[in-house]
């Protein structure tokens, strides 16, 4: 309800008629400032789903007007520097020129083919001139709809390569990641024998 005045009678003009209530100023002032809380989230949601700039800093508002509604919100993105860096790898592959559409690739289950018309339509000329056009004119439709779909699929697999070339350094480090060698640090006091090596992991 962006409408104030509409707002203004849901929530507290109409409760009070029809259900009886009795609201005191405060009661009101608490049901008015949820709603122009909830009214400013609205407002910042949109820009945040629009990914206006600054978009990142205006979902961190979110979760201070209403921490529960932000963390189930859809619009919120998790993990800001991995949605840029694909945001940024989508609009490298939408540069690219997909490759041909392999000829035996995809499949359509087509209305018409050849059986649709019987031997003795086809002894017309009419009829004959009318399967050639129609049977042609879906051949053309059915193969740019099947390119629209090889191309999505192809820039779909090439977003996830590059994604993963991407990744995969990150994931090799961690696999192959050893413990650092322990630092001894010496006492202050070399003459003293006694006492104990720390030992230190960093």
């Amino acid at each position: 309800m962006k409408d104030p005045s509409i707002a203004a009678f849901w929530l507290i003009t109409l409760p009070q008629v029809v259900g009886g209530f009795e609201y005191d100023d405060d009661v009101k002032q608490k049901i008015w400032w949820q709603y122009k809380e909830s009214m400013r989230y609205d407002v910042l949601q949109d820009a945040v789903a629009k990914r206006k700039p600054g978009w990142e800093y205006l979902q961190e508002a979110l979760f201070s007007i209403d921490p529960e509604r932000a963390r189930d919100d859809p619009i919120i993105v998790k993990n800001v520097p991995y949605h840029k860096a694909k945001k940024a790898l989508e609009a490298e592959v939408m540069k690219l020129d997909p490759p041909r559409r392999p000829q035996n690739w995809g499949e359509l289950n087509l209305p018409l083919n050849a059986s649709s018309w019987s031997e003795e339509d086809l002894k017309d000329p009419k009829k004959l001139y009318e399967m050639t056009v129609l049977l042609k004119a879906q051949r053309e439709i059915a193969d740019q709809m099947l390119d629209v779909q090889w191309e999505r699929k192809w820039r779909q697999e090439k977003l996830n390569e590059m994604l993963q070339e991407k990744i995969q350094p990150y994931l090799h480090n961690i696999d192959n990641g050893v413990l650092p060698q322990p630092i001894v640090i010496q006492p202050r006091n070399q003459d003293q024998k006694t006492k104990r090596r720390r030992w230190f992991f960093f």
